[in-house]
């Protein structure tokens, strides 16, 4: 962060003081859930050296590697917050370089997956980033995104069902790698719904029923976060 603070602010008097602000913003949110993410898997005390070592080149491989990663509305969201940043007069690396800090959110789960798999973590983030569009998690995570934050409580249950949609993801992306043989994302989600039909079929149902349902509160998505996550514990069930 300290290296994005001063591209940011040599921009001071050359573009909208609103769109550096943004971009703060956007940098503290990636900040704040990268230290979330540590306190929960990471629990304290540890070492911290060793932890940067284990994490740091994989993270600027995901980091280096957005948006070729990407898919479906992750790669469209990326392109709208690109050209928002660009239009307002932002070079065009440091507009990709904030655009790409939503998607950089998961680089820590991508790199824990990619090390307890034995793959690559370009291969572990396109099986990520592929299942995340084809089963909806982006578009849940974006309903969950836009709930509000007007009290404590609301914005403690916001953040716990983002949590817990993440981790589901994370678990589902593991077992999608560890499952199925090595193929293009695609070829391997399709082989792993085919190992785990009736469950993707009856959580599909019940994405299908909220999405028409066009109430989008706590309670709905908390139904649909748990859709998500019977994915994960029927995928641990013997094939």
């Amino acid at each position: 962060m300290p290296g994005f603070w001063l591209q940011l602010r040599a921009l001071d008097g050359q573009v909208g003081t609103s769109a550096q602000v943004l971009a703060l913003l956007e940098a503290r949110k990636l900040t704040e859930r990268a230290t979330r993410w540590l306190l929960h898997f990471r629990r304290p005390p540890f070492d911290i050296q060793p932890n940067i070592d284990f994490f740091a080149a994989g993270v600027l491989t995901v980091a280096g590697g957005l948006p070729k990663m990407l898919a479906g509305l992750d790669l469209s969201s990326f392109e709208e917050r690109r050209d928002m940043f660009t239009s307002r007069g932002f070079p065009d690396d440091l507009a990709e370089r904030v655009a790409a800090m939503v998607p950089a959110y998961s680089a820590f789960d991508i790199v824990d997956i990619a090390a307890s798999t034995g793959r690559t973590v370009e291969e572990t983030a396109e099986v990520y980033f592929d299942l995340a569009d084809r089963i909806q998690i982006t578009r849940l995570r974006d309903r969950i995104t836009a709930l509000a934050r007007d009290d404590r409580w609301n914005t403690m249950a916001r953040n716990a069902l983002r949590d817990d949609l993440y981790t589901a993801h994370a678990a589902i992306t593991r077992d999608v790698l560890t499952v199925t043989e090595a193929g293009t994302p695609e070829q391997r989600l399709a082989a792993w719904v085919a190992r785990n039909q009736s469950a993707v079929a009856r959580a599909t149902q019940t994405l299908v029923e909220i999405w028409e349902s066009d109430a989008f509160n706590v309670s709905t998505l908390s139904v649909a976060v748990r859709a998500i996550r019977t994915l994960v514990a029927s995928s641990a069930l013997p094939g």
